[in-house]
């Protein structure tokens, strides 16, 4: 972080003395003025007054409040996703109308959220972030400065809820971990884990990629300065092509698919289809078998009904899943690698076939048996020459691990919502932070009754199949699948129960809770449902 003067003042303080700090001191440092507008919204039919006042904090992100007329005390400061660290031009899946990086603020998932919430009465906040990319340390700034600046500006302000998505959701907890007295609940959706937890979880995939089907993927170690960049883009053509290829691969032949012609593996590794390699590597580094198209249970009417579900389904949803994991280590590697100044992936010393586990078995049929099994893994073997492990730069490992890690230590009331089958933060993320509180608590350090998790799990049954026996793309996307994929009324029925709990400081009750979710029959509550943590967690 470039100025820590702040933050590093506030962590001294005593609870009591940073909410006086909020009102006192902090809003005296220097920032650009504030430029606030009256005007109105619509919330269905409903015409919301609002003030919404824009502005730039000392560390010159940008941040925007927005007050309605009718307040209900409450201000909801949330804080957005992992964006783009760069520009990129137009690649397909990637960015079809191309991307420039974004400092706008975000106040809401949505806007439809939003005005949901301010009609309710409730205030909004968030800030863009004057960084992009993996930018944990910022964005917790940025948050405790808007949320300063709102107190500053509306004393009315009572209770504060921090929420947020993605490495959102991560900057959300972690800013009340670190800040004790400076939000009231804290709303973590479909939370991240660590960067070193993250970019291990999209490494091991992209680097099993490059292992198996092309060996011009880079994936690691980019050049400095343009020549990287450039090294970027084209890992990121070189890998939608080849996933083009696998796709293209399973739709001629289903049963017995043929390794991708850009692939070196030996002939004897070829004789297994190549839908058991893309099981395989999604297997180990931990991508759900669960996706937007396929539920790794259905099968078509036919020869294939019973062992499409068994057998295809679950490649094919790691395929469509393992594309935006790779493209997610590519863009991930490339950010990570230009902050901490080296390679940060590491898979030097990992145990895939340790990782396989109990999957092995699970799965056995879809992995071609014990004899496709052994090959492959023999094949990923540090013992291969062929496959060569990467070695992490330990001076950028040390930087990148600095950063914050959640302790799980919560001392207000935390209601996470997080997805089974997450493709780009996985149910273990969110496990993990439970597992933290529960060691927490054990310790004495935190006490219980504080964290409550709403899982978001798709459908048992959901692919379409053609007359043909073709599974079809779904017309909108699958509930409970894809990244921070939640509908409106999920949001709110999160949020709102976190706003309760702002005021109570207790968690809502187990009737309050299941009244609020009794509409969503993909959301559930179960303190004994525990996915497994990420890969690298294990």
């Amino acid at each position: 972080m470039k100025n820590l003067k702040l933050t590093k003042g506030l962590v001294a303080l005593s609870s009591a003395a940073l909410i006086a700090a909020f009102t006192v001191a902090v809003p005296t440092v220097a920032r650009a003025a504030d430029d606030c507008q009256e005007t109105t919204i619509l919330s269905g039919i409903k015409v919301v007054d609002i003030e919404k006042c824009t502005g730039t904090d000392m560390n010159k992100s940008k941040y925007e409040i927005i007050m309605p007329a009718k307040f209900n005390g409450t201000l909801m400061v949330y804080s957005h996703g992992i964006r783009y660290n760069v520009n990129l031009p137009a690649i397909p899946v990637v960015a079809p109308k191309g991307s420039l990086v974004n400092y706008a603020p975000e106040v809401a998932p949505s806007e439809e959220v939003a005005a949901a919430l301010l009609a309710q009465g409730f205030a909004l906040a968030g800030a863009g972030v004057q960084t992009q990319g993996w930018n944990l340390e910022e964005s917790v700034e940025a948050a405790l400065q808007v949320i300063t600046l709102a107190r500053d500006k509306y004393p009315k302000v009572s209770k504060v809820v921090a929420w947020g998505n993605s490495l959102g959701g991560l900057a959300s907890q972690a800013l009340a971990e670190q800040m004790p007295g400076a939000v009231d609940a804290v709303a973590p959706m479909c939370i991240a884990d660590s960067a070193q937890a993250e970019i291990t979880y999209a490494g091991d995939f992209l680097w099993g990629m490059k292992q198996f089907f092309n060996p011009a993927i880079k994936g690691t170690n980019y050049s400095a300065g343009q020549a990287g960049y450039v090294e970027m883009l084209t890992d990121l053509g070189t890998v939608l092509t080849t996933l083009q290829a696998l796709q293209a691969a399973i739709a001629a032949n289903p049963t017995a698919p043929a390794w991708p012609a850009t692939s070196t593996v030996p002939a004897a590794l070829k004789a297994i289809p190549v839908r058991s390699a893309i099981l395989l590597l999604g297997l180990i580094s931990g991508v759900p078998t669960q996706s937007n198209t396929y539920d790794a249970s259905s099968g078509p009417v036919g020869p294939l009904e019973t062992s499409f579900g068994l057998v295809i389904s679950p490649a094919l949803a790691v395929l469509e899943n393992g594309a935006q994991a790779a493209v997610l280590a590519i863009i991930a590697n490339y950010d990570m690698e230009v902050r901490y100044g080296g390679v940060v992936f590491d898979n030097s010393k990992t145990d895939y076939a340790k990782r396989l586990g109990d999957d092995a078995d699970v799965y056995a049929a879809g992995l071609t048996g014990k004899s496709g099994i052994a090959g492959m893994l023999g094949y990923l073997s540090p013992l291969n020459p062929a496959a060569p492990r990467v070695t992490a730069n330990a001076a950028a490992v040390a930087k990148m691990n600095s950063v914050y890690q959640l302790q799980g230590k919560i001392e207000v009331p935390t209601i996470q919502l997080a997805a089974t089958a997450d493709h780009i933060a996985p149910a273990g993320a969110a496990q993990y932070l439970k597992n933290q509180y529960e060691a927490s608590v054990d310790n004495n350090v935190s006490k219980s009754g504080k964290l409550l998790t709403i899982w978001n799990k798709p459908a048992d049954e959901y692919t379409d199949f053609s007359s043909a026996g073709t599974p079809m793309a779904p017309d909108g996307i699958t509930n409970g699948t894809q990244h921070c994929n939640y509908t409106t009324s999920q949001i709110l029925a999160v949020a709102k129960l976190a706003a309760s709990a702002a005021k109570s400081g207790k968690l809502p009750s187990t009737t309050a809770v299941k009244a609020a979710i009794k509409n969503e029959p993909n959301l559930f509550v179960d303190p004994n449902f525990a996915p497994p943590l990420l890969k690298f967690r294990q």
